[in-house]
């Protein structure tokens, strides 16, 4: 059995969706640990997996939301599209952080370009192996 495009992107949603809230709620707040290293990883999750579980939402929401309103290159690029609203909103929230009382840090920027490029990476790879890339329905 063939694993169809939707539920694909959506497996990778829920598995980053799932992911933060388990770092956001469970694992940040109870670690109390010494390792420097695994409290800056604690810290820049909640930037890296959100750049890969949105985008893959977008893959399947585009093209629900704008059916019959979508040029055919924009159903073939919404890989591109997905990641580039995705990184544009979550930097732009981590830049308005400077105007509040919430901390701005450069490496939650950098672990959301690297979110990106994974999720790209993982639509690449899609391809390769076969998971169908339909646009309309």
């Amino acid at each position: 059995m063939k694993l169809k495009n939707e539920h694909f992107w959506l497996l990778i949603f829920a598995v980053n969706f799932a992911s933060f809230q388990l770092v956001q709620d469970y694992i940040r707040p109870q670690y109390a640990g010494d390792s420097n290293l695994i409290r800056y990883f604690l810290g820049v999750a909640p930037n890296f997996f959100p750049a890969v579980g949105i985008p893959s939402l977008f893959m399947v929401l585009l093209p629900i939301l704008f059916s019959g309103n979508l040029s055919s290159r924009f159903i073939l690029k919404r890989h591109l599209t997905s990641n580039l609203i995705s990184v544009t909103g979550l930097v732009c929230w981590e830049v308005l952080q400077f105007t509040g009382k919430l901390v701005f840090d450069w490496h939650d920027i950098l672990w959301t370009i690297l979110g990106a490029i994974l999720f790209h990476i993982i639509w690449a790879l899609s391809l390769k192996i076969n998971i169908p890339y339909i646009g309309k329905k």
